[in-house]
């Protein structure tokens, strides 16, 4: 299955297969990684590189509870193009991921962004410091490196405020307190936003391998949930 709801306690995956987990609504995806090592894993906390944030990679990773999982049948050559990513933007957000709490807060708008879904980020001078992501703007351009297209993001479906925050339950609840802003997530003006969703990927790999890597899929406002 190319995209599989999980249902065991324990799962097989293959380094850099895509791992989402839900939020409150049923369904409904919130965050989404990239499994760190292949082999047997407890479906409750698997390791990944992800934009949390910060950015975890290889070195440092993430966990994880998976209740998702997609993969596209990965080469040794597309593994090798996805960590080759992985190292290089992980080493940009290195410093990052040794704060935490409010410190780490104010970090935000040099480190993420919800729209678009990367953005790079260059300091008072001009001079380039690191690429921000989303979440699943960081999974997309990982398997973009590796010559595989899950989706266009000029062809997202718009989606208001509404849509958003169970995405972000975390972060708009800081916008809500005034400790950021949702400009500095990206978010500018009234809305909506093309907004990449984590859903979407799922939808986008539940394909045969040839057609993932033939043509991007179209996702509509629906595939942001997978059941």
């Amino acid at each position: 299955m190319p995209t599989y709801r999980v249902a065991e306690a324990n799962i097989d995956l293959a380094v850099f297969d895509v791992v989402g987990e839900d939020g409150n609504i049923a369904t409904f995806i919130k965050h989404v990684g990239l499994a760190m090592s292949t082999g047997k894993h407890s479906a409750d906390g698997v390791p990944v590189v992800d934009m949390a944030p910060p950015l975890h990679g290889q070195d440092e990773y993430g966990r994880m509870k998976a209740d998702v999982v997609g993969n596209a049948v990965l080469t040794d050559d597309d593994r090798r193009k996805i960590a080759t990513f992985v190292d290089r933007h992980a080493g940009e957000h290195e410093a990052f991921r040794q704060l935490g709490g409010l410190e780490l807060l104010s970090t935000f708008p040099r480190i993420y962004i919800v729209y678009p879904h990367m953005k790079p980020f260059h300091e008072e001078d001009g001079r380039y410091a690191r690429m921000r992501f989303s979440c699943a703007g960081f999974v997309l351009e990982a398997y973009k490196r590796a010559r595989i297209r899950l989706l266009d993001p000029e062809a997202l479906p718009r989606v208001e405020m509404d849509a958003i925050r169970p995405c972000y339950p975390q972060l708009v609840g800081h916008v809500e307190r005034g400790r950021i802003s949702l400009e500095d997530l990206g978010l500018e003006g009234d809305g909506p936003w093309p907004v990449l969703l984590c859903g979407y990927l799922f939808h986008a790999l539940n394909r045969d391998s040839a057609a993932v890597r033939s043509k991007p899929y179209t996702p509509n406002i629906e595939d942001r949930c997978f059941g």
